[in-house]
């Protein structure tokens, strides 16, 4: 492997070659980094830190909530591993730990040198950027512990930060394993709402455990069921909570954790040069689209990959259908294709919309300011939850030609756009209002149907956006260097009406001697006026688009 058709080996040459060439430069850029990460770990990290720290010392700042954080700690310890878990394995679909620049891939793999001293150095970067980021949070859990009086802080900080790196090993080999096999990165796309489900029952169930509701059966099975677990134990037997086989779960993470770093140099040498070279261009046009404030631009370029996911019966049921015979119910029947296509977006739709209707019932149930708050959530969940449905929409604003089969207008079909993500959002954001509706809030269904149309229209409004102008990227003096502010504000103007707007409409009080029945259904035709004007913006942006 890696080798010429004549079995010569010029690792070596090549590798000192490099050194020669990059010393200098390199030592350079890598003094610079370690200067940045240091001011900020000072500045930011550290101030925090010592400043608790420092308190932790005289008095214990947060020993009025001990009983609190004590009740949180078995959820809220595997909620936060899982979600470090969960967002590094996700990372490993588009970048993933071994990621070289583009002239690595394309000139040195290409020689007869072993993959294995080449890509180990850059899989070993990856491992110490996770452990970092779990020492410092590992650190950061501990004052908070030690803070509550709950433990000595030297007991806490050794019973965290082992856990903590074992942990992130842990996560960055399995993340080898997902960028070098493709079936993995299947199982992972796949896996992957079970996953967030998961992540969120777990966060559900410390936020519980706070208001006094405690499970611990469901704790027991979580702190035994993998490594998330395994991890939270000796935590807890240092802050005095119930852990008695925490050396057990101690053990069998450290012996995993070895097991894991035993094979990494066998998964890292085994990553495909395709994939190496798909990582090295995704991570540069992730990068182009951050520093020009281009999220869409950003996340095209993670799935530019191959398609790896396979079809499943519902998938190659839809692929038998045929489409319809009247041109002004095309657009649509592509949209409904796409959701059976792809059927993870309808999945996480239906997760935002229930975490809205919890955040919406709270601004039902509060006054005042908190309820601003919490419709805000409920507006800007549903406003998430109505985009997973535009993934067509936003195609279609991205590349004028792919409507050219069409006779029909470009801002027409930009409409059409919004008939599928309307019905889909209404049918399942009223069912799920039912129940609220029979014990609760009668008008749980009317608030569905009010805010459906204005979602959808934000939604729209983001997917046929307008490029930035240049001259706001680079504002110079004139507008205080807020270039990239700037840019971010101008692409999410639309949606940024559409929750603004549909907050208001919602939790704002109705003036004072309009009848009771009549308030419902006023909300209702003010946010579908506000729909219609969001609407009407929505086609002159594809007007401009097509022709502008």
């Amino acid at each position: 492997m890696g080798r010429g058709p004549a079995g010569v080996d010029r690792t070596a040459e090549a590798t000192a070659w490099l050194r020669a060439r990059r010393g200098a430069d390199r030592v350079r850029r890598f003094v610079y980094v370690a200067y940045v990460v240091l001011l900020f770990l000072l500045g930011w990290y550290g101030m925090y830190a010592i400043g608790l720290f420092h308190e932790i010392g005289h008095r214990r700042p947060l020993a009025e909530f001990a009983g609190t954080i004590a009740r949180a700690l078995p959820s809220g310890l595997v909620f936060a591993a899982l979600a470090g878990l969960f967002v590094t394995l996700r990372d490993a679909l588009w970048r993933g730990p071994v990621t070289l620049p583009r002239p690595d891939v394309d000139w040195l793999l290409a020689l007869p040198v072993r993959r294995r001293p080449v890509l180990l150095p850059w899989f070993a970067l990856s491992a110490g950027i996770w452990v970092l980021a779990a020492l410092l949070l590992g650190f950061a859990g501990a004052l908070l512990v030690a803070a509550a009086d709950l433990g000595r802080i030297g007991v806490l900080a050794a019973a965290s930060l082992g856990p903590a790196v074992c942990l992130a090993l842990l996560a960055v080999v399995g993340a080898a394993v997902v960028e070098r096999s493709r079936k993995a990165a299947d199982r992972l796309h796949r896996a992957t709402p079970v996953l967030l489900l998961a992540v969120l029952l777990s966060a559900g169930q410390a936020v519980a455990a706070v208001l006094g509701h405690r499970v611990e059966v469901l704790e027991t099975i979580e702190l035994w069921s993998g490594p998330w677990g395994w991890a939270a134990q000796p935590v807890l037997a240092a802050a005095g909570r119930s852990a008695p086989l925490w050396p057990v779960a101690l053990a069998l993470l450290v012996a995993a954790t070895a097991a894991a770093l035993a094979c990494a140099g066998k998964i890292v040498a085994g990553v495909p040069v395709g994939v190496l070279r798909a990582r090295a261009r995704a991570s540069g046009g992730v990068l182009a689209g951050f520093l020009t404030a281009d999220m869409r631009s950003a996340r095209l370029s993670m799935t530019s990959g191959p398609e790896i996911r396979g079809r499943g019966r519902v998938q190659r049921w839809a692929a038998r259908l045929s489409p319809p015979r009247s041109p002004g119910l095309l657009v649509a029947w592509r949209d409904a294709m796409a959701l059976l296509m792809e059927p993870r977006r309808p999945g996480l739709t239906l997760l935002l919309l229930v975490s809205a209707g919890a955040a919406a019932g709270a601004s039902a149930e509060t006054g005042g300011g908190t309820a601003y708050l919490a419709a805000a959530v409920a507006a800007l969940l549903g406003y998430f939850a109505a985009s997973h449905l535009l993934e067509p929409a936003r195609l279609d604003g991205d590349d004028v030609r792919r409507t050219a089969w069409s006779p029909r207008p470009y801002e027409a079909m930009a409409l059409e756009h919004a008939l599928v993500p309307m019905l889909v959002l209404a049918v399942t954001g009223c069912l799920l209002a039912v129940p609220v509706a029979l014990w609760a809030h009668l008008a749980a269904p009317l608030v569905v149907l009010a805010a459906a149309p204005v979602l959808v229209a934000a939604g729209l409004l983001s997917a046929y956006r307008s490029p930035v102008p240049v001259w706001m990227l680079f504002s110079g003096p004139v507008l205080g260097e807020a270039g990239p502010l700037l840019a971010m504000l101008w692409y999410a103007v639309g949606p940024i009406v559409g929750v603004a707007g549909l907050t208001v409409l919602l939790a704002a009080p109705f003036p004072v001697g309009i009848p009771q029945p009549v308030e419902p259904l006023g909300r209702l035709a003010a946010c579908w006026v506000l729909a219609l004007a969001l609407f009407r913006w929505v086609r002159g942006r594809a007007r401009k688009r097509a022709r502008p």
